[in-house]
């Protein structure tokens, strides 16, 4: 990847940052959703019908741009992806407790280092090693499975395998909404991103419309929709293929510190010293993560 401006560089960090932060916001709503008495699958077919819908209706006003069958069949397998974290975490969250299986998912965080390396043939820095594991640390804390007292013996071995496989499939997804296809404009890649998640949510859920969540609460549906699947989903086909995996990757950590905050504002969760420690680890690794890639770029240049 060639070098950009400093200031491009920081744009789609902040975007991949805000794209992070919007799946945070998804906790309070799935919580209201499960609440209700919904299922997973039906939490992921309403996100994906309305993304879809969206992102189809924007591409047909703005983007009417011809997408042939090859990157059409690539971008499907994205979207399959994409679909297979929610449906791995899920399952996982099934097995073990809230704060063990988002854990095991931001392990995502040094899984991108590691596929960075392994496509650049390059060993990561010390000090991008040194933000990864930092953000990681922050992450145990911030989820509160200290708190919980886990220990190795009491974890259902299903349970972790499941957790490491959303890790392995969210580093995939950012991996491979950074390559495939990146000459179309981001908002059809998107389209074609969630109509490949939504197959994969009709075959799990294919009872759907038995008693569909979009008809029965349209309103959290839609908030489910936008803020969980279309705008985060669209953000990062935008910013994934200008950053370094291992930078998009600590970028998107803002899910968890955004999570914690909106579960506290929106669902009145407690907030323990060492969650809100870990929240401020987290970000202080995010901003120590872009600060040393600005830096490792103007020297570069020298």
């Amino acid at each position: 990847m060639g070098s950009m401006p400093e200031k491009v560089k920081l744009k789609y960090s902040l975007i991949m940052f805000l794209a992070g932060g919007c799946y945070g916001f998804v906790v309070p709503m799935v919580r209201t959703a499960q609440s209700a008495g919904f299922v997973t699958g039906d939490i992921m077919v309403t996100q994906y019908i309305l993304s879809a819908a969206t992102l189809g209706i924007v591409c047909l006003l703005f983007s009417r741009r011809k997408v042939g069958l090859r990157d059409s069949l690539k971008l499907l397998g994205v979207g399959v992806t994409a679909a297979c974290v929610s449906f791995c975490y899920y399952q996982s969250l099934a097995l073990l407790s809230p704060a063990t299986s988002l854990t095991l998912l931001f392990q995502f965080v040094w899984m991108g280092m590691v596929v960075q390396a392994v496509r650049t043939r390059t060993a990561p820095r010390p000090v991008a090693v040194f933000t990864a594991l930092f953000v990681v640390f922050g992450a145990v804390l911030a989820t509160g499975m200290l708190d919980e007292g886990v220990s190795v013996e009491t974890l259902d071995p299903l349970g972790v395998f499941f957790g490491l496989l959303s890790a392995v499939f969210y580093t995939g997804f950012i991996v491979l909404t950074s390559r495939v296809a990146t000459a179309l404009p981001a908002v059809n890649r998107s389209l074609f991103s969630a109509l490949g998640s939504l197959i994969v949510a009709f075959a799990i859920m294919p009872t759907y419309f038995a008693r569909p969540l979009l008809a029965i609460d349209p309103l959290l549906s839609v908030a489910l929709g936008m803020v969980g699947i279309c705008l985060p989903v669209f953000l990062i086909a935008v910013s994934s293929p200008k950053l370094p995996t291992s930078l998009a990757t600590v970028m998107a950590s803002s899910e968890l510190p955004s999570g914690v905050i909106c579960a506290a504002v929106f669902l009145g969760e407690p907030v323990s010293f060492s969650v809100g420690l870990g929240v401020v680890i987290i970000l202080a690794g995010i901003v120590a993560s872009e600060l040393e890639s600005l830096r490792h770029q103007k020297a570069h240049k020298r």
